[in-house]
């Protein structure tokens, strides 16, 4: 059990640290009243701190996952081409994103933390504004990892190295991503993160399966 032949379960803890995060992230409301209520509760602002931990630490595992791809996506591709490229440059850029997103909409459970008067900086609108910001890069960076699905999808069909279903599959899945405002695609993206992970970790690489049939 090498940490090669393991390494695409990196794709699972990232689906699970997500998951996590809609499990502790609690809305804030709607009207003035709800958000400056929402934010004096220091409970509140300590579940927003941790969703943003969890979302660096689901970055971090992503770029693994991503690295993993994009070396079987390069051997099923013959060279690092261009869909290899673009899988992994886009996977990046979404990372990013969703890591600069809640920068956002932790910022102000941040800034309430980090002075003695509680409620100084709460101002409803203020919040408003940093929060929309922050939902406008989380999902620009789901509709960018559209391009990893597409990639992946178009190297499936045309070489299998994943199941030529999964491929036809992923088109729907990065079509739906493309209009991530929605937020139902987000889902959508981590089930197929979820399944590639899977089947990466049950079909080893051609040079895993040398290996083993050469000790064995």
């Amino acid at each position: 059990m090498t940490l090669a032949r393991w390494s695409p379960i990196s794709g699972v803890v990232f689906v699970a640290l997500w998951i996590s995060l809609f499990v502790v992230a609690k809305d804030p409301g709607d009207t003035d009243a709800e958000i400056t209520a929402y934010f004096a509760d220091d409970g509140n602002r300590t579940r927003q701190v941790w969703t943003f931990f969890l979302v660096l630490g689901a970055a971090l595992f992503f770029v693994w996952f991503l690295t993993v791809l994009r070396g079987r996506l390069a051997e099923a591709e013959g060279r690092s081409g261009p869909l290899t490229a673009l899988a992994f440059g886009a996977g990046l850029v979404a990372a990013g994103l969703w890591v600069v997103a809640d920068v956002f909409f932790s910022a102000v459970s941040f800034a309430v933390d980090f002075t003695e008067n509680e409620l100084y900086m709460v101002e409803p609108n203020t919040f408003r504004l940093v929060d929309n910001m922050g939902y406008a890069l989380w999902f620009s960076g789901t509709t960018i990892a559209s391009l990893v699905v597409i990639a992946t999808s178009i190297m499936s069909v045309k070489t299998g190295f994943l199941p030529k279903w999964l491929g036809w599959l992923g088109f729907v899945a990065a079509a739906t991503m493309l209009v991530a405002f929605f937020f139902i695609p987000f889902l959508i993206w981590l089930g197929w993160v979820l399944f590639v992970s899977i089947l990466l970790i049950w079909k080893p690489r051609a040079g895993e399966t040398s290996a083993a049939a050469a000790t064995s």
